[in-house]
């Protein structure tokens, strides 16, 4: 296994968590023709929702886009995968844009007047378990905890979100409570 080597591509944000895929030697060339995404494909019978990984070719553009491991030559074992792939994301450092300006790393939606619409208006994302090791996806909006402090990290459970919490409380920054200012009547 000393022979056994890997690459680790930033996919990007989805699901509430910046997605990392790992691929095989032979597959690193790859990088230099695609570009990657992390994708995710909600279920439309209701099951609840999947991240794959996307590659597009850089020649081609974003319509010519396929599952990377249609393109990778060889499959790993799954459990083989899953610990390696923990084990080389320990190593990866934090983005720092995402750890200092978590509030400007956040999807905001505007209405048609160009009003900020606030989240729990607009709720139509499907959020992964904020804990990096879990994978688990919300099969239904809203199902999972949220840290109570930030407002922004999901957790399926409680055990999860004390396992992480050793990590989180780094970015963790209580969220700003918004006062509804009351208007004067006009006179």
């Amino acid at each position: 296994m000393s022979d056994f080597k890997l690459g680790i591509v930033r996919l990007g944000r989805v699901a509430g968590k910046t997605k990392y895929t790992l691929i095989d030697e032979q597959d690193i060339p790859l990088v230099e023709n695609y570009a990657f995404e992390a994708r995710m494909e909600v279920d439309a019978d209701g099951n609840g929702a999947k991240i794959f990984a996307y590659a597009f070719d850089i020649g081609k553009g974003r319509w010519a886009g396929r599952p990377l491991h249609e393109l990778c030559l060889i499959k790993t074992e799954l459990n083989l995968e899953q610990s390696l792939y923990w084990l080389a994301i320990q190593q990866v450092p934090a983005d720092p844009v995402e750890e200092q300006y978590l509030e400007l790393s956040r999807t905001r939606y505007y209405n048609a007047n160009g009003e900020l619409v606030e989240e729990e208006e607009c709720s139509c994302t499907y959020y992964e378990c904020h804990y990096p090791p879990c994978s688990l996806i919300e099969r239904r909006l809203r199902e999972f905890n949220i840290c109570g402090r930030c407002q922004v990290a999901r957790y399926c459970g409680s055990q999860c979100q004390q396992r992480d919490w050793p990590a989180h409380k780094k970015q963790c920054r209580e969220r700003k409570r918004v006062l509804a200012l009351e208007s004067e009547p006009e006179r």
